[in-house]
C-alpha cells in the first residue's frame, strides 16, 4: 500500500511527497472487498472520494465537522496562546484544510507580532497537510497559498508516522481534526502519537462527544442523535462511494448502523459498527480483477467511537498525555483538547 516517494514541485517552496501508490489502493479495495470487508480510509480516495467527502461535510444532515470549526473559530485565540512562536503544524487527514486556515492565521500573526519586539533570527512556519487523499492535499496548500509559511504537502497514511516524520521539521504541533480521532481504536492512536511525538511538541485533536453517561436523559438523547446523523442517506451514500463508483446502484444493498457499548482499558465505551447488506447477486469489475457477491452477503465496515469528555482524558492520562487547554461547546457534544506527552 506504500509506494516509492515522489516529490512535485508546485510553486515556490511547495512540495508534495507522494507515499501512496493509488494503483496499490485500488489493489487494497480489491482484496478487502473478496474479504466482504470494506475499511473507512478507501471512502475517501481517488477524486469522486474526495467530491463526496466535500458533499457530505457541506451536508445540512451531517454537521459534525462544521460544528467542530466552529468551536475552534470562538477559541482559537486562547488555543495559539499556549503554541510557542515557530512551530511547525502538522495535520493528519487534513481534508481541505480549512481548519489548518484557521490556525494558521493566528500563527503567522503571533509570529510577526513578536518578530517586530525581537531583533532576533526569524522563526518560519513550516506546515505538513497530510491526507491519503492527493486532491485533498492539493486543496489543503491551496486554501494556505498566500499565507507566509513554508508549505510541504505529503499523501500517506497516519500508521506511517514513523516515516512521515522524517519530512517535518521540530518541534511540531500534531493536529488530528475533523473528528478524525474517533475513527480510531482509542488504544492504537495514543500509542502512536506518544512514541512519534518528541520532547517539545504538541497535539491537538477534536472530537464529536456524548454530553452524558448512557443512563442519563442527555446521554439517551444524544445517542438518539448519533444514529439520526450517522444513519442520514447522504451517509449511507458516502458509505457506499467505492461500489459505487465500479457500477452498483443502491438498490443492489442496505446500509445499516448500529450504535453499542464495546469494552475498553477504562469501562465500556460507545461505538458505531456499519454494513452493507448485499441484496441481490452482483458483481464489479476492478484494477485486479472482478468481485462477485450473493444475496445476504454482509459486507464489515468501519466504526466510530463516541466518548464523553470524562473518558477521552482517561485515555489521555494512561497514555502519559497532559492537558494544556480544554475546550467544550455549551452542549458538552464537542470537544477540543490540547496536550503534551508527559515528561
Amino acid at each position: 500500500m506504500q509506494g516509492k516517494v515522489r516529490l512535485g514541485q508546485d510553486s515556490g517552496n511547495e512540495k508534495k511527497i507522494v507515499l501512496i501508490d493509488e494503483k496499490a489502493l485500488e489493489e487494497k479495495l480489491y482484496e478487502n472487498l473478496k474479504r466482504k470487508e470494506l475499511p473507512d480510509y478507501l471512502l475517501y480516495t481517488g477524486f469522486g472520494g474526495a467530491r463526496n467527502w466535500l458533499n457530505l461535510d457541506e451536508s445540512r444532515t451531517f454537521p459534525v465537522a462544521r460544528k467542530l470549526t466552529g468551536l475552534l473559530e470562538e477559541n482559537i485565540d486562547s488555543i495559539v496562546n499556549f503554541i510557542p512562536t515557530g512551530m511547525s503544524m502538522v495535520s493528519v487527514g487534513v481534508g481541505k484544510g480549512e481548519k489548518e486556515r484557521i490556525i494558521l492565521e493566528k500563527l503567522v500573526r503571533k509570529n510577526e507580532a513578536e518578530e517586530s519586539c525581537d531583533a532576533g533570527e526569524k522563526k518560519p512556519i513550516h506546515y505538513y497537510p497530510i491526507d491519503i487523499n492527493t486532491q485533498m492535499v492539493d486543496m489543503a496548500l491551496e486554501n494556505v497559498q498566500n499565507l507566509p509559511v513554508e508549505k510541504k504537502g505529503i499523501v500517506g497514511f497516519i500508521e506511517n508516522m514513523p516515516l512521515l516524520k522524517n519530512h517535518w521539521h521540530l518541534p511540531v504541533l500534531f493536529c488530528i481534526l475533523g473528528n478524525t480521532f474517533c475513527n480510531y481504536e482509542p488504544d492504537f492512536i495514543l500509542k502512536l502519537v506518544e512514541e512519534n511525538l518528541e520532547s517539545g511538541d504538541l497535539f491537538m485533536f477534536d472530537a464529536h462527544i456524548l454530553p452524558g453517561q448512557s443512563g442519563s436523559e442527555e446521554g439517551r438523547s444524544a445517542r438518539n442523535t448519533v444514529i439520526g446523523t450517522y444513519s442520514s442517506r447522504e451517509n449511507a451514500l458516502f458509505n457506499m462511494y467505492p461500489l459505487l463508483h465500479y457500477g452498483m446502484v443502491p438498490e443492489d444493498f442496505d446500509f445499516e448502523l448500529l450504535f453499542k457499548h464495546v469494552h475498553s482499558r477504562i469501562g465500556p465505551l460507545y461505538r458505531t459498527r456499519k454494513t452493507l447488506s448485499i441484496l441481490r447477486d452482483t458483481e464489479i469489475t476492478l484494477g485486479p480483477g472482478t468481485v462477485k457477491f450473493k444475496e445476504g452477503d454482509i459486507i464489515r465496515m468501519g466504526f466510530t467511537y463516541k466518548y464523553t469528555f470524562d473518558q477521552l482524558t482517561a485515555f489521555l492520562d494512561a497514555w502519559g498525555f497532559d492537558i494544556l487547554r480544554k475546550f467544550l461547546s455549551e452542549d458538552r457534544t464537542n470537544t477540543i483538547i490540547l496536550a503534551r506527552k508527559r515528561t
